[in-house]
Formats: structure tokens, sequence, C-alpha cells
């Protein structure tokens, strides 16, 4: 394990909370490339390297493989890091209990930026999931965003400027 002192931010939601949708309007761009140089984006002072996978379409342990590959990418240049996981808990490929020990070990600063609503349907992450998310993460903080999102453009907005608030935060230091 090594130390990165630049923090790890981590997008938590069910699959279809708007995950890839808030990346995009974050960043203000479609595409990453997580492999290319660390880009700076306009709303934030750092340069960003965003991981665009999610254990949604891959499995755990190819998502964990891709997240290490990144990380030794640019442990030189040190940029934040941007990554998304599906909240899935179903003992199978994909499962988030796969994902969540090799995040604690990577060595980051670690921020869980966890999406309640979802954007698709009215799904909300229940108690029981963030407990289980409480006792799973040892070394990172917990940000929790319940604004109910679905189908609702300014509701979604008024989350992703909640959600660039915290990184702010973060990247300036008032949050730890």
């Amino acid at each position: 394990m090594f130390f990165n002192p630049q923090p790890l931010f981590v997008i938590i939601g069910y699959p279809n909370s708007g995950k890839k949708k808030m990346l995009q309007e974050l960043f203000e761009r479609k595409h990453f490339f997580p492999m290319k140089e660390p880009f700076l984006p306009a709303v934030f002072s750092n340069r960003f390297v965003v991981v665009n996978r999610t254990n949604r379409r891959h499995t755990s342990s190819a998502l964990c493989v891709h997240i290490s590959q990144v990380l030794h990418r640019h442990t030189l240049s040190a940029p934040a890091c941007m990554v998304m996981l599906s909240f899935i808990l179903d003992q199978g490929e994909r499962d988030i209990r796969k994902v969540l020990p090799y995040l604690e070990d990577s060595g980051c600063r670690l921020h869980y930026l966890v999406l309640a609503g979802s954007w698709s349907d009215k799904r909300f992450i229940g108690e029981q999931d963030l407990e289980f998310l409480k006792t799973g993460i040892k070394r990172g903080r917990i940000h929790y965003f319940d604004l109910l999102v679905t189908r609702s453009p300014p509701r979604f907005q008024q989350r992703t400027i909640a959600v660039a608030q915290v990184i702010r935060a973060v990247l300036d230091g008032s949050c730890r």
C-alpha cells in the first residue's frame, strides 16, 4: 500500500441513479480518458482523472484492476481521482463487497459521495444499505445526498451543485 495525498472521490448509487450523468455535468464533458494526462475542469482548481467504468458493466475484480492501473499511471502527477461505483449487493461478480476493501487499502484520501435518490425510478438507498456502507468503510468519509431527483432536471441540478460544493470543500482543505 502506498500513500497518495490526493483525494479519491467515489460516487456510489444504485444502478441508474445518475452517476454518469452527474460526472458529465460536473466536469462539463461527455468523455473521459483515464489513461491520458489529467484534465483541469473549469469548475474545480485541481486536475482530475475520472475512471469511467463501474461494477455494473464490468466485474468487480476487473474494476479493481482498472482502478489500480489508473492510480499507478498517475502517481507522480497526483491528480484528484473520481470513480463510479454501483451499489450492488448480490453476492455475484459485480458485488460492491469486492471493491470497497480494495479502495480502503488504496492509500488515497477517500470521500464517498452517496447518491441516495435514483434518477430513473423512485428507488432510494435505505437505512440498511447505508449501515452496510458505514460498517464497510473504515478510512473514508461518507457524504450523503438524499435529495429525491427522479426524472426532475432542476432537482438533479440541485444535487449536482451540492456534490460540487463538497468536492470544492475537500479540494480546498476545509473538509477532511
